[in-house]
């Protein structure tokens, strides 16, 4: 088969991977009951593991049922610039996508991929928050979409006004950069590693509910154990901080770790107007998406970032634009390249792109919104520890080293919060202890408003919003008229646009 003009099934190799997938389903959701057959057997009904056995043998025939199925009844062929994809067993649903308006193009090559030399691709639109198509390619079928992608995007652009190029080659060596692995351990090592902790809480919530899934005899001696030790198993203030300072660096471990293995070996092609993101050490992941579908670029850099020479660069895609199980920015960890991201994503408009036209800053009130709650909960905190346990020299001086920290966030964040204008983008200045910088085009801008509050008429300041495909972002604390004027300003670009493009 040279082309994909008439309806086929994927490749051969899906079979197996889609066999494998249901295998791994149906044995998740039947696992607990497996366990409770080779545990509650006893000798009159026979060995446990001849019933294990042959619940594993229905598990096999039943996942090999559903892989048939899945692979069989699932075609899709390309009419004109379309996607045609049509799946199910009961009841067949055909979906058609303009390939122009295919948002991002995502594969995925895990191990089993890997050996087998297929890609799971993935096309990715604003219709829905999941994933309209994927299909499992080898090589050759792979490279032949890909080539059909291509001139459905190319016709799109051209059709829109958006860029009127020719079809583009495809990315060559030179343009290839390349993170060296131990830029991306250096920018995973500079993170902020606290949200490292939901994770942590999210594993002890399951294993406590574990607990209630014991017969009761098991949970009355837990209980019964913890009671009789409890004074012995009580540890020290000393000791309390040594358990968090090693779970912290367990949750920073394990964080690093998940950054290496999934931006591993990362290389990045910058090809006109589209950009192709590759990494993964074990399993591989490739991004591809033009630079009109890259809504926001955010670069940002903490002061362990500064000190390391790194940031932290990040596009934003519309949030309909991935599966709602995967996250819809790209992230790019450890590297200097935020001015050549910037001049890619900026095209040909970078060279009257430098200086602001209007600017403006937030004020002190910024700073007072941030520090006074955080003030109040600290105070709240240590009354209560200290009515409670009598513990007091201790919880003065952390609660007096939380505030100092609230205090700073605070100010950096009135200090770095700030909007500019240019001829073609906006540029929004954030952060608390890191310095964020937000790149938006005006045509991206869906809507921008300004909201006050009671206060506004005393203090004269104001918030404004500007919202994108992407999520809305905030600017607070702006002076009403240098609000108002660059809300003017957002507006009318908008319309020219509409005009020229």
């Amino acid at each position: 088969m040279t082309d994909f003009s008439t309806p086929r099934r994927m490749s051969p190799g899906a079979f197996l991977i889609m066999f494998l997938k249901s295998f791994r389903e149906i044995i998740g959701v039947t696992f607990v009951a497996i366990v409770y057959l080779f545990y509650e057997s006893s000798d009159s009904d026979g060995s446990p593991f001849r019933k294990v056995a042959f619940a594993a043998g229905i598990i096999l025939v039943y996942s090999l049922a559903v892989a048939f199925a899945r692979y069989y009844f699932r075609k899709f062929h390309i009419e004109g610039d379309k996607l045609i994809y049509t799946h199910g067993v009961a009841k067949r649903e055909t979906v058609s996508i303009p390939l122009s308006r295919v948002h991002s193009l995502r594969t995925k090559s895990g191990l089993v991929y890997r050996l087998l030399d297929m890609h799971g691709v993935a096309f990715d639109t604003l219709a829905s928050d999941d994933r309209e198509v994927e299909l499992i390619l080898d090589e050759a079928d792979w490279q032949k979409l890909l080539e059909s992608v291509d001139r459905g995007e190319t016709a799109g652009l051209m059709s829109n006004g958006a860029e009127a190029i020719t079809a583009p080659p495809p990315p060559v060596r030179d343009e290839t950069k390349r993170v060296s692995n131990l830029k991306i351990l250096k920018g995973a090592l500079c993170q902020n590693h606290l949200k490292g902790f939901a994770v942590l809480a999210t594993i002890a919530f399951a294993l406590f509910g574990k607990i209630g899934q014991l017969d009761e005899d098991a949970t009355t001696r837990v209980i019964d154990y913890i009671d009789a030790h409890a004074g012995g198993l009580m540890p020290t203030a000393w000791q309390f901080i040594g358990i968090l300072l090693a779970i912290y660096l367990i949750v920073m471990a394990l964080w690093t770790g998940k950054i290496a293995l999934r931006y591993g070996d990362m290389s990045l092609a910058l090809a006109h107007n589209r950009l192709t993101i590759e990494s993964g050490l074990i399993s591989k992941f490739t991004c591809r998406l033009t630079r009109d579908k890259t809504t926001v670029l955010t670069i940002k850099q903490n002061p362990l970032e500064k000190i390391a020479d790194c940031q932290t660069i990040s596009l934003h895609q519309a949030v309909n634009a991935t599966d709602k199980d995967e996250e819809s920015d790209i992230r790019i960890y450890g590297t200097d390249l935020g001015s050549e991201m910037l001049a890619w994503w900026l095209g040909d408009n970078r060279e009257k792109s430098d200086t602001p036209l209007l600017a403006a800053a937030s004020g002190i009130g910024l700073m007072w919104r941030r520090f006074i709650p955080q003030l109040l909960l600290a105070v709240a905190a240590v009354i209560v520890i200290i009515h409670f346990t009598d513990i007091i020299v201790p919880t003065l001086i952390a609660g007096g080293i939380y505030i100092a920290i609230a205090a700073v966030r605070a100010v950096m964040a009135w200090k770095h919060s700030s909007i500019e204008l240019s001829d073609t983008h906006i540029r929004i200045n954030r952060g608390n202890i890191a310095t964020i910088r937000e790149y938006i085009r005006y045509r991206d801008i869906q809507s921008a408003g300004i909201a006050s509050t009671p206060l506004t008429r005393y203090t004269r300041r104001v918030t404004l919003r500007i919202s994108t495909n992407a999520g809305t972002v905030a600017i607070p604390s702006l002076r009403h008229p240098a609000a108002l004027a660059i809300l003017n300003r957002l507006l009318t670009p908008q319309l020219i646009d509409s005009i020229t493009q």
